[in-house]
């Protein structure tokens, strides 16, 4: 992955998010940057490329919804968010 890519990701996100996703480990980074390259970019024909656990339908769950796939900033931040809640 491109470091540009990573760069580009980090400035989507809020103070906080960033702060959390730079302690992580360069693979840990790396893994959050594409999920949500791939999901911005949807799925090319690719069965396995997409949102992976992450739940778009369910409004009952936390995490990324519909509405935040409209705006590339809500949806890195809730991925961000939500890797943050499975760490802890």
């Amino acid at each position: 992955m491109h470091e540009d890519a990573l760069t580009s990701f980090l400035n989507l996100l809020t103070p906080e998010n960033r702060e959390w996703l730079v302690d992580q480990p360069a693979a840990k980074q790396q893994e959050v940057t594409a999920r949500h390259l791939e999901a911005v970019q949807g799925d090319k024909g690719d069965k396995d490329v997409g949102l992976g656990p992450y739940n778009t339908l369910d409004e009952d769950v936390d995490g990324v919804a519909v509405g935040d796939l409209q705006d590339p900033a809500r949806m890195a931040n809730a991925m961000v968010r939500q890797e943050r809640e499975r760490a802890s």
